[in-house]
């Protein structure tokens, strides 16, 4: 385990020890946008979406699940290859900082597990799961007390590595940056 994140996690686990009372807030969401799926080869984008779970359990610290797919994006070329994110699941800490009652400002650390496949004209369609790291940023406008609209950029996985004639016979799986609006509804 790296320093820095020995340290992140450190300073996250005091976040959400320290403080005032703070109430559990859970709620649950969708999100659609904008996702670019990356092959290795080429990178798309194509619509997707989400939904999650989640709990701002401290002032400072909350957690979220979330499980979401994309469409076919068209990665180009002669063959017309389409990749997609079949779907994918993360779990994610979210430290995060409130402006004011309304606003409040946020970041994903966590990991996710992404299914995709990938198709050329002629050629069999090939499926890959791949896990690895997820983080992002986002602001959220509270419009009332049980509802809240947010803008957020996530990017999950690292670049494959494959070039052009391999992904063909060994595709690598993919990996994706998100940008999406959501809304969220809290329970209390």
């Amino acid at each position: 385990m790296s320093h820095s994140f020995k340290i992140a996690s450190a300073f996250c686990l005091m976040l959400a020890f320290s403080g005032s009372a703070f109430a559990s807030d859970p709620y649950v969401g969708a999100s659609l946008g904008a996702f670019n799926v990356g092959t290795g080869v080429s990178k798309k984008a194509v619509t997707g979406g989400f939904v999650q779970i989640g709990d701002d359990f401290s002032e400072y610290l909350g957690a979220e699940l979330r499980i979401g797919a994309s469409g076919n994006s068209k990665q180009g070329g002669a063959a017309q290859a389409k990749a997609r994110i079949d779907y994918f699941g993360a779990a994610l800490l979210k430290p995060k900082y409130n402006f004011d009652d309304q606003w409040m400002g946020y970041a994903l650390i966590g990991v996710a597990t992404l299914r995709s496949s990938y198709t050329e004209t002629g050629l069999a369609k090939q499926k890959k799961t791949r896990t690895g790291y997820a983080y992002g940023l986002g602001v959220q406008y509270r419009l009332a007390d049980n509802y809240a609209l947010d803008a957020e950029y996530m990017h999950m996985l690292s670049k494959p590595k494959t070039n052009a004639t391999a992904i063909k016979t060994a595709f690598q799986g993919a990996e994706s940056s998100v940008f999406t609006l959501g809304v969220k509804y809290y329970f209390h």
